[in-house]
């Protein structure tokens, strides 16, 4: 995507806020994504897409995101991702960890006064008002992240506005962001901690809520029938 034809928001755009966030999404070519979901391939790369759509949804909707950098090599993600409110970088291919620094690259540099937040593409109840309720709780520290559902793993990393990025995940990631010195904030809503990758978290993800994109994938679902079957 071009830079002319990527609609950004603007830190003055928050007066409220200490200063807006640039938020930095890693989403895998999906060909790839999501292989614990038990479901036929095409269903698994619908849902992975549909996932990583209704996370930059939930993200552009704050008032506390300056701007969306989605790292990924994936053609139909970045077709899917044309004329909205966000940048994306190629992906390489060589794991998370340097997606995640690619992304963060790009953010420093184009967006310097910003902070950084480091956002899986798999947490498809994410609100917007759960993105601006993180991001405020993570701007009273230099660097916080929010543990995941199971309180083992990590969903957001933020750091504030000159600080280095420090992300490590897979297992046990929260405790290794605690080693780091960073801020857990244990009082971030339920849809911003819950990321998905088995069916088990799926059916909970839809008693929480689902995006719009999410839910219309899960209705399609032979296996499950409309989104309400799922809380059984």
């Amino acid at each position: 995507m071009s830079p002319d034809r990527v609609r950004l928001g603007k830190v003055a755009d928050v007066p409220e806020q200490r200063y807006a966030v640039t938020a930095v999404v890693p989403v895998k070519q999906l060909a790839l994504a999501k292989s614990r979901l038990a479901l036929p391939v095409e269903q698994r790369w619908a849902l992975a897409l549909a996932f990583a759509l209704d996370t930059v949804a939930a993200l552009a909707g704050s008032p506390c995101v300056g701007a969306i950098v989605v790292v990924t090599a994936d053609p139909d993600v970045e077709r899917c991702l044309q004329g909205q409110p966000a940048h994306l970088v190629r992906d390489t291919g060589v794991g998370l960890l340097p997606a995640v620094a690619a992304g963060c690259r790009v953010a420093a540099s184009r967006w310097p006064g910003a902070g950084v937040a480091v956002v899986p593409a798999d947490l498809p109840c994410l609100s917007c008002d759960d993105v601006t309720q993180v991001l405020h709780l993570a701007q009273r520290a230099e660097g916080a992240f929010v543990p995941d559902w199971a309180t083992t793993g990590t969903t957001f990393v933020v750091t504030a506005p000159g600080q280095p990025m420090v992300a490590r995940y897979g297992p046990g990631s929260a405790a290794k962001h605690l080693a780091l010195g960073l801020r857990s904030l244990h009082g971030a809503p339920a849809g911003a901690r819950h990321d998905v990758d088995t069916l088990t978290n799926l059916r909970a993800a839809a008693a929480l809520g689902l995006g719009a994109r999410t839910a219309a994938q899960v209705a399609a679902l032979d296996r499950f029938g409309p989104p309400a079957s799922l809380t059984a």
